[in-house]
């Protein structure tokens, strides 16, 4: 007989499903009605011998290896789903999820509530102060008999821009108009119109916003105001009216040629003035004290219009908005963290109901194929006698078609698998752990978490209504 390699053992178990062996491929790949064929033509094996031949226990030994690759497999698959039987009953067994579900869900409607009083707390605190500084402003309107609401920008960056825009185009402009006539050049006209637009902006911003508010007030309050306005203006109007004369001292200085300095031009500039007020010597001069003058008007309205024109009002209305709006927002923030807080509520209880589920389908599935596989496990088995039988017959029959001498006795006898392996291995199924009924224990926390939402956000509605 011509060596062949090596029989296949190949499993006949795998995920959990019996492969049948197919015996027409192992028949060709082993050439066994080949060796039946030559071995039967040279009348082999000997017509007399009784006792099986080396084909037959190839054959034999090839099924016999196979059906205890199959019992191994499969006792190896059932142990792991024991095994996972067993971990899922030892799991359930020192837990008990009904208890837990109760807890999760009080421990969530807890935390709402926690968290509800904190923010009631607080909000309950900013409600007292909008009320007393709603209360102190009406008392405000009421004393001083102000029947209109406060009026003041939205804007105060945007209010005070223009002022900005005005100081540097005064700046700028009157650093043009000195620079090309002072003895200092450029750098001297500069630090005279830097000084020129500060003064007239602050004497602006003292007109209209500190002393021209107190003219809403009676009395001397009133007169003291205009009194100190008018002044002001003055000291606005002559400042201005200098700077066009300091421009005349630097063209006049120019002419002479007589060095004049900063000092020496404002003190020049000062005795003209007092001589002759307003005749300035040029259209220049003129246009510089003019810009000066448009500035400190500019900045006294825009200083005015800074805030409610009654001194103290815009504060007190600004002070209302600024609670309110602190109370909207942080109301907003607060229920927006306790929608958080149940909607976390509700999420980890339909997580631990899934995992519950999970376990729940996992024992179920798991003892379903395991008990398909043992129950299936001797008939299943039971068919590698009839592959033997096929086996050999397909050797004998080739053998037999071309011998002239008759065959074995043993041809006629019947091989069979060893009975150990066709016996199911042990089988041990763990009690079934008790589920509960945790579908129903979550749909009641379900509506216990929204109820103690919708009993916690009442209450901010309860601090609105104060």
């Amino acid at each position: 007989m011509k060596n062949t390699q090596p029989l296949k053992n190949f499993p006949g178990f795998d995920q959990g499903e019996y492969v049948v062996l197919d015996c027409e491929k192992w028949l060709k790949d082993h050439r066994i009605q080949e060796q039946g064929k030559e071995r039967g033509k040279q009348n082999q094996p000997n017509s007399q011998q009784n006792q099986p031949d080396e084909i037959f226990h190839k054959i034999k030994n090839f099924i016999h290896n196979r059906a205890q690759d199959c019992k191994k497999a499969v006792s190896q698959y059932i142990n792991q789903e024991l095994g996972n039987l067993y971990a899922i009953a030892v799991a359930r067994s020192k837990r008990n999820p009904e208890i837990e579900i109760e807890h999760l869900i009080a421990k969530h409607c807890q935390d709402i509530e926690t968290m509800a009083s904190q923010s009631v707390n607080d909000l309950t605190k900013q409600s007292e102060e909008y009320r007393d500084a709603t209360r102190d402003l009406n008392n405000f309107r009421e004393k001083n008999a102000l029947l209109r609401v406060a009026h003041y920008p939205e804007n105060q960056v945007a209010h005070w821009m223009w002022v900005v825009a005005a100081g540097i185009a005064e700046t700028f402009l009157s650093a043009n108009l000195l620079g090309s006539v002072s003895r200092g050049g450029v750098i001297e006209g500069w630090i005279i119109a830097v000084m020129l637009t500060a003064v007239n902006i602050l004497l602006g911003i003292l007109a209209g916003r500190i002393i021209l508010p107190f003219m809403h007030y009676g009395g001397g309050f009133k007169f003291f105001a205009c009194s100190l306005g008018a002044l002001c203006t003055a000291i606005a109007l002559i400042w201005n009216d200098m700077a066009g004369h300091i421009r005349d001292v630097y063209v006049l200085a120019e002419q002479t040629g007589i060095l004049e300095t900063i000092d020496n031009a404002f003190a020049t500039a000062y005795r003209t003035m007092i001589e002759r007020p307003l005749p300035w010597a040029s259209l220049s001069s003129a246009g510089l004290a003019l810009i000066g003058v448009a500035v400190f008007v500019l900045t006294t309205y825009k200083a005015y219009k800074a805030d409610d024109p009654f001194p103290g009002y815009g504060a007190k209305h600004r002070k209302l908005q600024e609670l309110f709006d602190r109370y909207q927002n942080n109301s907003n923030h607060d229920q927006e963290k306790l929608k958080s807080a149940r909607d976390t509520a509700n999420r980890d209880i339909e997580e631990f109901k899934a995992r519950d589920e999970v376990d729940r389908t996992s024992w179920e599935t798991t003892l379903d194929n395991l008990r398909k596989v043992y129950d299936n496990y001797h008939s299943s088995l039971r068919q590698y006698n009839n592959d033997l039988s096929y086996l050999l017959v397909a050797y004998c029959d080739a053998n037999r078609a071309v011998r002239t001498t008759p065959a074995p006795p043993f041809f006629d006898s019947k091989l069979t698998v060893d009975a150990e392996l066709l016996k199911p291995p042990k089988l041990s199924i763990p009690k079934r752990p008790v589920w509960g009924d945790i579908s129903t224990k979550s749909e009641e926390g379900f509506l216990r978490v929204e109820e103690t939402y919708e009993q916690q956000l009442a209450r901010f509605e309860q601090i609105r209504e104060m």
